[in-house]
């Protein structure tokens, strides 16, 4: 009984320590799945999903090579993760990649070095093939909804009205300055994207 008990609570600080983008925490995109099981291994990680492996490596430059497996057989856990065939993707680092996410037609990579403004680059999830790529604000995270329909905060070089911006004059005297953004909705399926709502002020460093 003792040993179910240290079984169970390494299981839990396993998945516990590996569950984000931060400080080595997985947090899937809003929409996307979330993992069965989540396990660290010395350079990177591998997260169990319903039909798909995915694990990641961590490279020199700090980002992530990211590797795809169709999931296969009955395995659970620890043991879904010890996949012999290569996988059918990888998705090397370009600009430090971290995975994001996966759905049941795209998977997510988030990427870049710059606070506020981010790339989020898009693939097909059962062929690693990349659709497209979108630059966001991370005011709002981004989001996919009925597996094909993503929302997210793109930067605007068009500026809305100062009377928009209550803030604007705050932000100023600490340093800052104000940035403009604009929601916008993309069918994936489609490739077509329009905007949602009004232009929003942001704070920008």
């Amino acid at each position: 009984m003792r040993m179910i008990v240290r079984l169970s609570v390494i299981l839990t600080l396993a998945a516990g320590a590996a569950f984000g983008q931060d400080d080595d925490v997985f947090r899937p995109m809003k929409g996307s799945a979330t993992p069965s099981f989540l396990m660290t291994t010395g350079n990177g990680r591998c997260l169990v999903f319903g039909t798909h492996i995915v694990k990641t490596t961590q490279t020199e430059d700090g980002g992530e090579n990211v590797s795809i497996w169709h999931r296969e057989g009955t395995a659970k856990g620890a043991a879904a993760c010890d996949v012999q065939a290569e996988p059918y993707a990888t998705i090397k680092d370009s600009d430090n990649n971290a995975f994001y996410g996966i759905s049941a037609v795209y998977l997510f990579i988030d990427a870049g070095t710059s606070a506020g403004s981010r790339t989020l680059l898009i693939f097909k999830t059962d062929s690693g093939d990349e659709v497209t790529s979108i630059t966001y604000n991370d005011a709002t995270e981004p989001r996919i909804e009925a597996a094909r329909y993503l929302y997210y905060d793109a930067p605007s070089d068009k500026k809305g009205p100062p009377s928009a911006c209550k803030d604007a004059a705050k932000w100023k005297r600490e340093g800052g300055s104000v940035g403009w953004i604009q929601a916008k909705k993309m069918d994936l399926d489609a490739g077509t994207i329009t905007k949602v709502g009004v232009l929003r002020c942001v704070y920008m460093q």
